[in-house]
């Protein structure tokens, strides 16, 4: 229902009579000038919209004043929401990049590995397997493979130095993430 020229005219002259009172309570809170004026507006369509009998209220100011506040609030929730799904999209496509840009450099870093674990001498190479592809502990591997725990050690130690000279430093990786490439 399309309110008349004389309720037009209330609503008119109410935006006029409070709106620095509105202004006021908006930058209290921390919003800006250009905002506060877009509210203000879109509170007093909202009303006109609702078809809000302003001979009906008996203080004007109080209920303008609560209608504003909430329309603040729900503006805050509203750009809150959006902030957040942008902050939630702008995290998903840079952890995807990352991903992508993540998988194909492991997968370099895999290949690079391999092959240096196919230059091991071959005891370095059944010790590092043991070690860490089938988890067993230095003692279980001397039991298994007949040697002395002194050599199954420098077994280990001479093969993770040779792992590491012939990657690049920057493709250093921990020891125990040997394991996810075999």
């Amino acid at each position: 229902m399309i309110p008349n020229n004389e309720e037009l005219e209330k609503f008119y002259e109410l935006h006029g009579k409070y709106y620095h009172h509105f202004v006021a309570i908006g930058l209290k809170y921390g919003w800006s000038i250009e905002d506060l004026k877009d509210i203000i507006s879109q509170m007093f369509l909202d009303l006109i919209e609702k078809n809000i009998q302003i001979a009906t209220i008996a203080h004007p100011k109080a209920f303008l004043t609560t209608v504003f506040r909430r329309k603040l609030i729900d503006n805050a929730r509203k750009n809150n929401k959006e902030s957040g799904l942008r902050q939630q999209i702008s995290y998903l496509s840079a952890t995807e990049e990352y991903e992508n840009y993540r998988f194909e450099e492991d997968s370099e870093l895999q290949k690079k590995i391999q092959t240096a674990y196919a230059k091991l001498p071959p005891r370095c190479r059944k010790v590092i397997f043991l070690t860490f592809y089938r988890g067993l502990s230095t003692e279980e591997i001397r039991r298994q493979l007949g040697l002395s725990s002194r050599t199954v050690y420098n077994n280990l130690f001479e093969a993770l130095k040779l792992l590491r000279t012939s990657i690049s430093k920057r493709d250093v990786v921990p020891a125990f993430l040997l394991l996810y490439y075999f």
